[in-house]
């Protein structure tokens, strides 16, 4: 297969990381990277674990695993919907 985005989510540490060029060009793959920061993600976490910070003002759609498809058309529709969440298993 051909084609397809790799998003590559967090801080790496200081210094070069090694990456397999070849193999994005040869698959014609687009690399993104997505900025985190490691301090924050265990307070947000917590946060939301404690009622202390409330998601559900952001997002405006649900979705099941089985739906995935459905939700990322909706994702990309910015006019219609603001955080578009996908749930796996049996979360409810």
């Amino acid at each position: 297969t051909r084609g397809g985005r790799v998003v590559m989510v967090g801080l790496l540490p200081s210094g070069e990381q090694p990456a397999l060029i070849s193999l994005a060009i040869t698959r014609e793959l687009e690399l993104v990277g997505s900025f985190r920061f490691n301090d924050e993600i265990d307070d947000v976490i917590a946060a939301l674990a404690d009622g202390t910070l409330q998601a559900d003002p952001v997002i405006t759609h649900e979705y099941t695993a089985e739906d995935a498809l459905e939700a990322f058309g909706m994702a990309r529709d910015s006019a219609s919907s603001g955080k578009v969440l996908l749930r796996f298993g049996d979360a409810e």
